[in-house]
């Protein structure tokens, strides 16, 4: 990669985490050229998912896999319906994800967030399995829920899945 296209992701990035309004205009300014492009329905999402619009997000997801299914759409679209508590439909993409590009994926969060979608539906066996197959340095500031190294994050799997798993009174 060029530096000016390092330079120019890593601008377009600061806008995104500092400005998520001016990015999703850049993001609808880049479909009004190119409607046929995935890229910026995927631009677009990242806007929407930081502006916590899920159903747009869904639905800019959506129309970026009809035009090209990728690893990247499956897993964002799974941490969207993830955000949605809709943690069964999280799976199914999370499971897409790795099916289209397990190694790509396997290098991301994919498999933390499908182990916290096990452990708050409390399938505390299939949580563990993905949390015991992270790197053995892993470790997560938490940005999109569990937090800590490999050891902290199976505690969390744990209770996680307890939790779910407790009746509720109605």
């Amino acid at each position: 990669m060029s530096e000016n296209y390092e330079d120019e992701l890593e601008r377009q990035m600061l806008i995104l985490r500092t400005d998520p309004k001016r990015y999703l205009e850049l993001a609808e300014e880049r479909i009004l050229a190119n409607p046929d492009s995935s890229g910026g329905y995927f631009d677009r999402y990242q806007a929407h998912f930081r502006l916590a619009q899920y159903d747009l997000a869904l639905a800019d997801l959506d129309k970026a896999l009809a035009l090209k299914p990728h690893w990247i759409f499956y897993e964002a679209r799974g941490d969207v319906l993830r955000a949605l508590k809709r943690y069964r439909d999280a799976l199914d993409d999370y499971n897409r994800a790795e099916a289209t590009d397990t190694e790509r994926w396997r290098g991301g969060f994919g498999r933390l967030y499908r182990a916290e979608c096990h452990a708050r539906l409390g399938n505390e066996k299939a949580a563990l399995e993905d949390c015991a197959a992270l790197r053995d340095d892993h470790w997560t500031p938490g940005h999109l829920g569990i937090a800590g190294n490999k050891q902290q994050v199976a505690e969390e799997l744990r209770r996680l899945a307890r939790q779910a798993r407790k009746p509720r009174l109605v």
